[in-house]
This record gives C-alpha cells, sequence and structure tokens, in this order.
C-alpha cells in the first residue's frame, strides 16, 4: 500500500510494494541540446555587436598618417593609373529652391596603363580621392568623375594607349563652406583584391592605406544659379 511521506516540505508518496521485475531499468537524463540555429543567431549577434563598437570608437576611419605631401603637378602611378594635379576650383551654386552647395571640382591629367578603359574608383571606403577643406577641415568624397580628350569627351574613363588626358574630379561642399588659399586632396594607392565580405569575388582595383597629399592651389569661379 502507498502512503504518504512524513516530510512536511512536500506531498512525496513511497511506493512499499515490490518493484515489478518486467518493468525496464530507468534511463540515464538525456542532456539538453542546444538549437544549431541559437548558435548562429548568437554569433552574429556578437559580431554585430563588435562591429558596431569599432564603428563607434573610429575603428573604420581612413587613416592619413601614410600620406606623402607631394608637390602639386607631379606625376604620380597608383595600380594602373598615372595622375597629376594641378589646381582646384571651387563655385557657390544655388538651386531654384534656394538650396547653396559648393561645386569644388580639381582638375588634373591622367591616363590608364591597363588594356582597356577604366576609371579610377572613387566609390564608397573603396575609392582612392578624398578632399578635405584647410580653412574648417571639413572633409568630403566625391560626387564623379569626367574625362576629356584633346578630340572630344573622354567617356567614362581613361582609353588605353593615349597620352595624359584632362580628368576632373567633382566634390561638393555644404553651405558653410569658403573657399580658402588651398584645398587638400588625397589621392589613395591601389591594390587588386577581392573587396566582397565572404571573400568570393573577383578581385577589383581597390584602396590602400598610402598614397600622395596634395595642396592645390584653389580658384574660386562667380557664383550660378542651377
Amino acid at each position: 500500500m502507498a502512503v504518504p511521506s512524513s516530510s512536511p516540505a512536500a506531498a512525496v508518496w513511497h511506493d512499499e510494494g515490490e518493484v515489478d521485475p518486467r518493468w525496464p531499468a530507468p534511463s540515464a537524463p538525456v542532456p539538453r541540446q542546444v538549437s544549431p540555429t541559437l548558435v548562429v543567431v548568437g554569433v552574429l549577434l556578437v559580431l554585430v555587436l563588435l562591429v558596431a563598437g569599432l564603428w563607434a570608437g573610429g575603428g573604420f576611419a581612413r587613416r592619413t598618417d601614410r600620406l606623402t605631401p607631394t608637390p602639386v603637378g607631379t606625376l604620380v602611378t597608383a595600380g594602373p593609373f598615372q595622375l597629376r594635379f594641378t589646381g582646384a576650383t571651387a563655385q557657390q551654386r544655388t538651386s531654384y529652391d534656394g538650396r547653396v552647395t559648393w561645386r569644388v571640382t580639381v582638375l588634373g591629367e591622367g591616363r590608364t596603363t591597363g588594356v582597356e578603359t577604366m576609371a579610377p574608383p572613387h566609390d564608397g571606403t573603396d575609392g582612392m580621392f578624398v578632399s578635405r577643406d584647410d580653412a574648417s577641415g571639413e572633409i568630403q568624397e566625391p560626387d564623379g568623375l569626367t574625362f576629356a580628350r584633346d578630340d572630344g569627351p573622354g567617356g567614362q574613363g581613361f582609353t588605353p594607349g593615349l597620352p595624359l588626358q584632362p580628368f576632373q574630379v567633382q566634390f561638393t561642399y555644404g553651405p558653410t563652406y569658403r573657399p580658402g588659399a588651398t584645398l587638400t586632396l588625397a589621392a589613395l594607392g591601389l591594390e587588386l583584391r577581392d573587396t566582397s565580405l565572404v571573400g568570393d569575388q573577383d578581385p577589383v582595383w581597390a584602396s590602400t592605406d598610402d598614397g600622395d597629399r596634395f595642396a592645390l592651389p584653389v580658384r574660386v569661379l562667380p557664383a550660378a544659379v542651377s
């Protein structure tokens, strides 16, 4: 006959009868397994927090301590390009809705030593050009590039086999920009590498932390409405 335990802590029943020999022996407890999905989610969360911390702390900021001061007009080589920069222009522009910006244009020449028409990379973190206003310290990346040949427009890049051709690098500065005597241009080096996150793409020309720094003279153009 089963009788209740005399312990006041819990209502546990003890069966004083004999165990049926036909019953199987008790099995060991099964260890609790963690879902692989939870493991992956946890790892991704840690990576996201790590990247966010690096970004907040400036861990992805572009290095500038490895730029070599280079005289204006010096021909420099970066990957498959030879480039020379001679100066810059600044023009205040007012849109029809009253928005004021400054178009800063870096003037130069360049050519490619490659075998196909190509343009220097200028977008995002892999771009090779950065400008800084020496008076305010404002930094901008390019909006675009334009190319020209002696016989007309130069298309979307430098044509192989030609000598140095005129080209421009355009930047947009805010309404508080005031042109100073010089503008600093950083022209970074280039290397072939896979820039994808998982490393499964063909290598492309992308910027390095090394390069040249130019103090370009600035010429102010008459204001315009665009």
